[in-house]
């Protein structure tokens, strides 16, 4: 089974591209404050730091969370509470960055071949 050149060009434009490079660098670091903000740091009231995570991932994270709930059987306003909807929410998270890290690098490897005007 061979794999489609544009599935392979744009996946070569996820780890190519600085661009992407750049974003996914960014996503991960939105990625862990949230994680030790939620493991090691206690809070009265609701904390901001899963907000860059979701700012980062959007327009996707919305969509992919709200399918990775149905799929999991989960209504999506019990999905937001739990392991469960947390894990879900994170996937979703991540499936967002690659999509957004590949469009990125696309854009950026088709404005590099367009001729600059003078």
């Amino acid at each position: 089974m061979s794999i489609p050149h544009r599935l392979r060009a744009a996946a070569r434009s996820v780890y190519r591209e600085r661009l992407s490079r750049v974003y996914l660098g960014l996503v991960t670091a939105a990625l862990v404050f949230l994680l030790v903000d939620t493991a090691f740091v206690s809070h009265e009231d609701a904390t901001l730091s899963g907000v860059w995570l979701v700012l980062l991932t959007l327009p996707w994270m919305p969509m992919f969370w709200r399918l990775l709930a149905a799929a999991g059987g989960q209504d999506a306003a019990d999905a937001a509470y739990g392991w469960g909807g947390w894990w879900t929410a994170v996937l979703a998270a991540l499936l967002a960055a690659v999509l957004n890290a590949a469009v990125l690098g696309m854009v950026a490897r088709a404005r590099r071949r367009r001729p600059q005007p003078r």
